[in-house]
C-alpha cells in the first residue's frame, strides 16, 4: 500500500508480513547510490502515475530495484521519479539495489 506521505509507504506479503519504507531504507543505508540506465528497467512494469505527483517527484533522490538472481525484478518505490526521468529523456537515473533471493508479495 502507498499514500501520499512517503514515510508511512509500506508493502504487505501474502503471509501479512508488513514492511516499511522506513525499513527498506535502513536495510539500504550501507548500500552505494548508483547510476542505471533507464532502458536496463524497460521491462519492469510500471504503476498508476499521477501527473501531480510525478511532477513533484525528485530525481536526485534514489528509486529502489529489487534485484534477483543478477537481474532487476521491481521498482519497490521510485515508478513516479522512474516516468519523469523518461518524459525528460535522461538515459540514467540513480537507484539503489535490493538485492533478494526470495521475494513473496513485493
Amino acid at each position: 500500500m502507498l499514500t501520499d506521505d512517503w514515510r508511512k509507504t509500506h508493502w504487505q506479503d501474502n503471509q501479512g508480513n508488513r514492511t516499511t519504507i522506513h525499513e527498506v531504507l535502513l536495510e539500504l543505508q550501507n548500500e552505494p547510490i548508483v547510476s542505471l540506465e533507464i532502458h536496463d528497467l524497460s521491462h519492469i512494469p510500471s504503476v498508476t502515475i499521477e501527473g501531480e505527483k510525478k511532477e513533484r517527484a525528485d530525481l536526485s533522490f534514489p528509486i529502489i530495484v529489487i534485484e534477483k538472481d543478477g537481474e532487476f525484478q521491481s521498482i519497490l518505490d521510485g515508478h513516479h521519479r522512474r516516468q519523469k526521468a523518461i518524459d525528460e529523456n535522461k538515459t540514467h537515473i540513480l537507484a539503489k539495489i535490493l538485492r533478494r533471493d526470495v521475494i513473496d508479495g513485493w
